[in-house]
């Protein structure tokens, strides 16, 4: 049985700064209602990186393009639309209507269009527009998503006991954030932590990254676990995607197979800053 002695984290700070990688792309896939469908291939595709970024002072603007194919030899309807974006460690993620959290930038983009038609096997580009506010008093990351759905694969198709028709609905969220210079402060809070025996009998320690500052990051975290001897057991480094502030993140580190005895656990994180923090827990297995 695993026991995990929780205790307050001991926040240290060490120089060092983080890396930087790109978050791969967010495809969702809904059913016209909510019953189980069998998968079925996209038809239409976001090509490239779904996460712009860009950096801009009050009062400034600036562009984008989002790329759009149709996979298939059919031409195929697009609607295009904006929504907030939110997502937490439990696993869920809200969109949520423009203007709904505090930190949105919806207001500021205006698309191209609500609405196109791509032809078989193309690609086609829909331009947008930033025009950030003037005030002097933002700071931090500011976002948003546009919404990228296409047209059902096939016709609905009718359960004769039900009369229920089913469809499959693909879409793509590409996510809009704005940096507003270099301003914002970076933190970051772990919480839920705990440890797991995985089912080959190798040890994971779990929590959430919660990101409780004000501007975007892409943390670097890594943890370190000790004997009570002080030698080395474990090691494990993970470079995590962006994460806005207010929300949060799972992280698992594999630990390998630890021998039962007491354990002293680091985690770090790197969120871009000046400073590294890191943790410091008590492991019993």
């Amino acid at each position: 049985m695993n026991l995990f002695d929780r205790h307050r984290p001991d926040h240290v700070h060490l120089g060092a700064r983080a890396s930087r990688r790109a978050i791969p792309a967010l495809a969702l896939a809904g059913a016209l209602l909510s019953l189980p469908l069998c998968p079925a291939p996209a038809q239409i595709a976001v090509v490239g990186n779904t996460v712009e970024e860009h950096t801009a002072a009050p009062g400034e603007s600036y562009d984008g393009t989002i790329l759009i194919r149709n996979l298939s030899n059919q031409s195929q309807p697009v609607r295009i639309y904006q929504t907030d974006y939110t997502f937490s460690s439990d696993g869920t993620s809200h969109f949520d209507s423009t203007g709904s959290i505090k930190r949105s930038n919806a207001k500021w983009i205006a698309v191209s269009t609500t609405a196109l038609v791509v032809p078989a096997g193309s690609d086609v580009p829909v331009a947008y527009a930033v025009k950030v506010p003037p005030a002097d008093t933002m700071r931090g990351t500011y976002w948003s998503v546009v919404m990228v759905e296409g047209a059902t694969d096939a016709p609905p198709s009718v359960n004769a006991t039900s009369q229920v028709g089913l469809g499959v609905v693909v879409r793509y969220a590409v996510q809009v954030a704005t940096h507003i210079e270099s301003s914002g402060s970076r933190k970051i809070n772990f919480t839920n932590q705990h440890v797991e025996t995985e089912r080959d009998s190798t040890q994971s320690l779990k929590l959430a990254i919660e990101n409780v500052g004000e501007r975007a990051y892409r943390p670097l975290v890594w943890v370190e676990v000790y004997d009570d001897k002080g030698t080395l057991r474990a090691s494990a480094k993970q470079q995590r995607g962006l994460i806005y502030p207010g929300s949060s993140a799972k992280q698992k580190f594999s630990l390998g197979a630890l021998e039962a005895g007491n354990y002293k656990a680091i985690v770090f994180a790197d969120v871009g800053s000046d400073e590294v923090v890191a943790a410091q827990y008590k492991l019993r297995f």
